[in-house]
């Protein structure tokens, strides 16, 4: 609970000044032990490739640029946001015996915007599991890896200095036009993609409201797994990326509704009316 308060004054924050009633937390003099929880070590990468993922909202007619990465192994891999790594990297070398809560706000601040996104997949099972947060709550579903029924096509593109094959799939109310590198023979891609004899450099829907496209692949030696919520909940892929959407879609309405959302001196909702935040989801089969 005390995450989803937290969550609820910064969004507050976002929308107008807060109540002088609400004192807020600075965690920039805060010099307790930062608790961020164990990380749960699942394979360690051979190679890694950086991409950059181009989202479009047609609503607000806007674009967003986000870097991500995607980690392999011989078990399993991880798809998860670039600036996350980064931040997680540096504690590990820079914070050997742990850091202080001061020292993470400072660090996060320097480092830009995170997520806490992540979709890990396990080959020898055969699964997928995906995390994701909403208001400051945790949440996981577990699902078998996609299968994808490709069309193999005769154009080529040269990403990365790879020359890549394009091929095409219909993929939860989406088509996907992917380009895959043979000289890469790792089945896998970007979020849940795959399916394909060679790694995906880059692949896009036929609207071009989601591209996704390898900056940079390398070889790697690292460990890498999912961090260790004390409390997170279980739920299903269709479910949870309803309550997403909604969410998404009037955030003000879904925190207004909680105890805990902060309020006006009068007791009046200090967020009023309808407030839709920039979002385009990649899987369009609610």
């Amino acid at each position: 609970m005390k995450t989803m308060f937290i969550a609820l004054l910064l969004v507050a924050a976002s929308f107008g000044s807060v109540s002088a009633q609400i004192t807020f937390y600075d965690r920039s003099k805060d010099t307790r032990p930062a608790r961020l929880g164990k990380c749960q070590t699942v394979d360690t990468s051979f190679m890694e490739c950086v991409y950059e993922h181009c989202i479009y909202d047609p609503f607000f007619d806007k674009t967003e640029i986000v870097d991500e990465i995607l980690e392999i192994g011989r078990k399993a891999s991880r798809y998860s946001n670039y600036n996350w790594y980064i931040r997680d990297s540096i504690i590990v070398v820079d914070y050997p015996n742990g850091l202080t809560v001061a020292d993470f706000y400072k660090l996060t601040q320097k480092i830009g915007r995170t997520s806490t996104t992540e979709t890990l997949k396990y080959f020898d099972e055969g699964k997928l599991s995906h995390y994701e947060s909403i208001a400051g709550d945790h949440y996981v579903y577990n699902e078998s890896i996609p299968s994808f029924y490709w069309q193999f096509t005769d154009e080529t593109d040269e990403i990365c200095g790879y020359k890549c094959k394009k091929a095409i799939a219909d993929f939860r109310g989406r088509t996907w036009n992917a380009w895959y590198a043979e000289d890469i023979p790792v089945d896998n891609g970007p979020l849940k993609f795959g399916g394909l004899p060679g790694l995906i450099l880059k692949i896009e829907d036929s609207d071009k409201e989601h591209i996704f496209e390898a900056m940079q692949i390398r070889r790697s030696d690292k460990d890498f797994g999912h961090r260790v919520r004390s409390s997170q909940f279980s739920t299903d892929r269709k479910p949870f990326n309803k309550m997403l959407l909604n969410y998404k879609m009037d955030m003000g309405s879904v925190l207004n509704n909680s105890p805990l959302a902060p309020t006006n001196p009068d007791g009046s909702p200090l967020i009023t009316g309808k407030r839709r935040v920039f979002y385009n989801p990649v899987e369009k089969d609610l």
